[in-house]
């Protein structure tokens, strides 16, 4: 084994992301489904490269005291993975494709630290979550504790003039898998979860 596929091993990855996280925005679409069996067969049949299985995360929320992230359209998220001990720094918005992520080395150190600049835990969600690869997009098999099972088909870019493009092949990907527009999220995880109407 290479070092680099040791690496990738030791981070919880059965595969080389390449360029599938690269990017200042993100393209995405999620779906509810009753059922994710269905899922993984549509991906195995069109040759799906799996990136992440069995991963349990823990996305932990923030937002300043005064609530001005969230009234800003802007998330920030502290995620652990396990098994792979993955730490990550999450941050999204104001925009509505606009998404940067860094690697952190520990999640409580972390967590310490921004606790310290004055970020506040707003909420926790953790889910259940494989990551396959399906040409330029990665689709994402969730089962979220309290809410249900999900499916998200995104991209990632730092090119904006590609985004109606992006948009378009998300689509497509989406539809290759057999999810319709009627069983289309519009809300985030964090809304359905603090508003489960």
């Amino acid at each position: 084994m290479t070092n680099h596929s040791a690496d990738l091993a030791r981070k919880g990855m059965l595969a080389d992301p390449g360029d599938h996280f690269k990017g200042r925005h993100e393209v995405e679409l999620k779906f509810e489904v009753p059922d994710l069996a269905p899922l993984r067969r549509r991906l195995a049949q069109l040759y799906a490269v799996p990136f992440v299985l069995g991963n349990e995360e823990t996305d932990v929320f923030l937002d300043l005291g005064d609530g001005r992230l969230a009234a800003n359209a802007q998330t920030q998220v502290l995620r652990e993975m396990r098994p792979s001990g993955r730490v990550l720094w999450i941050s999204k918005g104001p925009a509505p494709d606009a998404c940067l992520a860094m690697d952190l080395p520990a999640f409580a150190p972390a967590l310490a630290m921004l606790q310290s600049l004055g970020f506040e835990q707003t909420l926790s969600i953790t889910k259940q979550r494989d990551i396959y690869f399906l040409g330029a997009q990665h689709v994402t098999l969730d089962r979220v504790e309290g809410l249900g099972t999900f499916v998200e088909v995104a991209a990632m870019t730092d090119d904006t003039e590609a985004l109606e493009t992006m948009r378009r092949d998300v689509r497509a990907a989406a539809r290759s898998l057999g999810l319709e527009d009627e069983a289309l999220v519009t809300q985030s995880y964090r809304a359905l979860q603090q508003h489960p109407d």
